[in-house]
């Protein structure tokens, strides 16, 4: 009983970064748009697409990560989200916004920026 306790307590000053590296990964002004979330299966595995924005602003952040939380292939995330976004959005020309990505520490998450 007294490992577990011990190892409880060492953990908890991780659960607070981890909280924090989602915040500072979504911007507290974007408002997720939940009829966009999607599952979509690719290479044998699952990730998961949400969609945010700004209200009244153009750009889409496509927040991207994993189901099972391993690194992502920014290429392959890339072409996922604007396939994902396009139908959902978009009444123009999708246009790549890099400027407004971001990523996580580990590369398991990722946001990144398009404008329609």
């Amino acid at each position: 009983m007294k490992g577990f306790i011990v190892l409880a307590l060492l953990a908890m000053p991780l659960l607070p970064a981890q909280a924090n590296a989602k915040e500072n990964l979504l911007a507290r002004n974007w408002s997720k748009v939940d009829e966009n979330h999607a599952e979509l299966e690719r290479g044998g595995k699952t990730y998961v697409l949400d969609s945010y924005i700004v209200l009244f602003e153009q750009p889409y952040y496509i927040h991207v990560r994993t189901k099972d939380g391993q690194a992502l292939d920014a290429a392959d995330a890339e072409a996922m989200a604007a396939e994902y976004i396009q139908p959902r959005g978009c009444t123009q020309p999708l246009e790549r916004r890099k400027d407004l990505d971001r990523s996580n520490g580990d590369g398991s998450e990722l946001v990144l920026g398009f404008q329609c």
